[in-house]
């Protein structure tokens, strides 16, 4: 009977990875992690303003029109600023490096 219970205690313990030795190294190899206050990048549209906040650096703005093609192409910098955009009103999306959005214009 003792055997059934350390075979099943052991099945379990395999089965959700509480094995002996993962224990106590779990224990000696602790991290800590602390989470940065990382401002996130806003894009806003008011007719044909873009509003882009918190920018983190300097970079290309690049707009596409739905179908793909480049319609607009600009030097943007870090921070909060406003750029007008003379486009015709529809769907546009934007690229700054790494940073990608959809945006309509009205």
């Amino acid at each position: 009977m003792i055997k059934f219970y350390l075979t099943t205690l052991l099945i379990f313990f395999s089965l959700f990875g509480f094995g002996l030795e993962g224990i106590s190294a779990q224990d000696q190899n602790r991290k800590v992690v602390m989470k940065e206050n990382i401002t996130e990048t806003k894009i806003k549209v008011s007719e044909n303003r873009l509003i882009i906040e918190n920018l983190p650096k300097d970079g290309i703005l690049e707009v596409f029109s739905i179908v793909g093609v480049k319609v607009y192409t600009r030097e943007v910098k870090a921070g909060t600023n406003e750029y007008r955009l003379d486009l015709p009103k529809g769907y546009y999306i934007i690229r700054i490096g790494d940073f990608v959005k959809k945006i309509l214009l009205r």
